[in-house]
């Protein structure tokens, strides 16, 4: 019950927002009792309740405002009139049953003590009958030869004029009426039996069912439903389907109301997963799948040359976070997904005291982090890590299958706030992946390099308490890193034979994977295939093909120990030397040498 307890904590911090259309907000937070609908049709009435104008409401307008009740909210099959905006098959009297129903729930609010000035012109106009015609006649609606509308689920809202200053104007806007409804509608259940509620503690008529909607994305999907009404009844435990989790009315719609908000101006949704991470007293936290650099308006543009710029930039951002962010503050983390079209599930939650949770976002960009070849030292993102370990190589940025991207993006949600070790499933698919460079194109080619360097250097401190440099290492004698660089150095001296014109696949990026495999064999032939270039290359440029054959030399020299052992796989580290050497020779371009 925790989240929705958080749920209730952040509706009651933020209930003076109730209403509230906030600029910048995609959906404002929906009072109790009612909830956010997308209305195709809005009439407008005098005081009198006399047809003035309609219009068509285009889809790019925000939601509105509108009051439900227990049952309008979660109705299926069984027809149940809201009591204010509803659907076009019941405002209009289409069908009898339906329009019958809508008549019903908006008399019992305007007789009722909570009633409200434009409730009663609204009414009047229903009464008249003459709905469908005037949307005819203004050219909203078609009618068919039975003289029904071809789509009864349009919904429509109300627009009152006349009635003065105060009371004049848009239902979806006007607190005092969405107040007088909140305040009818727990008039309505002030007979009912009370029980002790498992997420405010006191005492509450419960909630005979639950909102919908939370997530966009899964619209008609429950946290909270019960539907066992035949057959294996609640499995004989309980008689009621509220006895399962008793859950009061008030809190289930401060819950569900302030989820939904903070999932519509604040979550992010990969594949059908979605992630949200927020502040009960509504501080701006960072997103828990993005970064914290950018978070603060860090720009790529601003190049980070080296670790230690790196580090103050990521240190000036964390202090940047804690000044605004108390220590003591607490901070949600939840995911949202829905196996079925009925239920929705938390399938990730924790809490975190402030200063926990921008420690470990901290921590995460610290050790996963690289040279991205464009904007200096940056840590990948989240859904870049899970896109380039698992997506399709393609001419552009490659993309999974929706359902790997939701479960991994989790695991590495996980593994940041958790602090759990970089799963190696992931490392290993990011460095098989880029064992074929060649199939990554432009910009795409870089990334994937950068991606999966940043990997290998957080699972190689996780897991074997390594910390690897992201500058070139001229002493390192691993055997896998010193190929690494062979491999590098093969590429910059073919690709030093190409015009800007002409630039090709070379036959190191070609030969990538089985080098990768079988490297000294593999070095033989690639040596010989690159014949022509290093000929070409000695005679137009001989100082720069004197110092590619003197780094080669140099690299041979250092794996000579490993005789045995040369031609066995190399290690994941190979793909940090050839990063390292790549650009070690793109950012200190070497000088002509002068021929004795």
């Amino acid at each position: 019950m925790g989240l929705l307890q958080k749920a209730c904590e952040t509706y009651d911090c933020m209930a003076d927002r109730a209403g509230k259309v906030y600029e910048g907000e995609k959906e404002p937070l929906a009072p109790i009792s009612h909830i956010m609908a997308r209305a195709q049709i809005e009439i407008t009435l005098n005081q009198d309740g006399r047809f003035i104008s309609a219009r068509v409401v285009a889809k790019e307008e925000p939601k509105i405002i509108i009051p439900v009740t227990e049952k309008s909210a979660g109705r299926a099959k069984e027809p149940c009139a809201h009591p204010l905006c509803d659907q076009l098959g019941y405002v209009s009297p289409c069908d009898e049953k339906k329009h019958a129903l809508y008549i019903d729930a908006l008399s019992n609010w305007v007789d009722s003590e909570y009633t409200h000035p434009k409730l009663k012109p609204i009414l009047t106009y229903v009464r008249n009958g003459t709905m469908l015609s005037d949307l005819s006649k203004a050219g909203i609606i078609q009618l068919t030869a039975e003289g029904k509308p071809s789509d009864e689920k349009w919904m429509v809202c109300w627009i009152v004029n006349g009635l003065g200053e105060q009371w004049s104007g848009p239902c979806w806007t006007d607190r005092a009426l969405m107040k007088a409804f909140t305040d009818y509608s727990y008039a309505e259940r002030a007979d009912m039996e009370s029980a002790l509620c498992m997420i405010s503690g006191a005492m509450d008529s419960p909630a005979g069912q639950h909102q919908k909607g939370v997530v966009a994305l899964h619209g008609n999907a429950k946290l909270i439903s019960a539907n066992d009404t035949s057959g294996f009844t609640f499995r004989g435990r309980f008689n009621q389907a509220w006895q399962a989790a008793t859950v009061s009315y008030t809190a289930s719609q401060k819950a569900h109301n302030a989820l939904r908000w903070l999932v519509a101006n604040q979550a992010v949704s990969f594949g059908d997963r979605t992630f949200l991470c927020w502040n009960p007293q509504g501080i701006e936290v960072p997103k828990v799948t993005g970064l914290m650099r950018r978070s603060r308006g860090e720009s790529e543009r601003k190049r980070v040359a080296n670790p230690t710029q790196y580090r103050q930039q990521l240190q000036k951002a964390l202090l940047g976070w804690k000044e605004t962010l108390p220590q003591s503050a607490g901070v949600v983390i939840a995911a949202f997904d829905a196996a079925t079209t009925g239920r929705l599930a938390a399938t990730y939650y924790n809490e975190l005291l402030a200063s926990d949770f921008l420690d470990r976002l901290y921590d995460w960009e610290d050790t996963c982090c690289w040279d991205n070849g464009f904007g200096g030292i940056w840590s990948p993102s989240l859904d870049q890590i899970v896109n380039y370990a698992f997506g399709v190589p393609r001419t552009g940025e490659p993309e999974p299958d929706k359902r790997i991207l939701a479960q991994q993006m989790q695991r590495l949600v996980i593994c940041r706030i958790d602090k759990a070790p970089f799963p190696l499933d992931v490392e290993r698919a990011l460095v098989e992946k880029a064992a074929n460079l060649h199939l990554y194109k432009g910009k795409y080619q870089q990334k994937m390099l950068f991606t999966v360097c940043a990997v290998i250097r957080k699972y190689h401190y996780d897991h074997l308490k390594e910390e690897w440099d992201m500058a070139l290492d001229k002493n390192c004698s691993d055997r896998s890193y010193l190929f690494g660089r062979l491999l590098a150095v093969a590429d910059a001296l073919e690709n030093s034979t190409y015009s800007d014109d002409d630039r090709r696949e070379t036959n190191a990026m070609r030969m990538q994977k089985m080098f990768s495999t079988r490297p000294m064999a593999t070095w033989r032939t690639l040596w010989d295939k690159l014949g022509p270039y290093r000929k070409r290359l000695a005679q137009a440029k001989p100082g720069l093909y004197r110092y590619y054959q003197n780094t080669i030399d140099e690299i041979l020299d250092r794996l000579s120990p490993f005789d045995s052992a040369l031609n066995q796989r190399l290690d994941d580290i190979y793909l940090l030397g050839y990063s390292h050497q790549r650009a070690y020779r793109t950012e200190k371009p070497v000088e002509p040498m002068t021929e004795e």
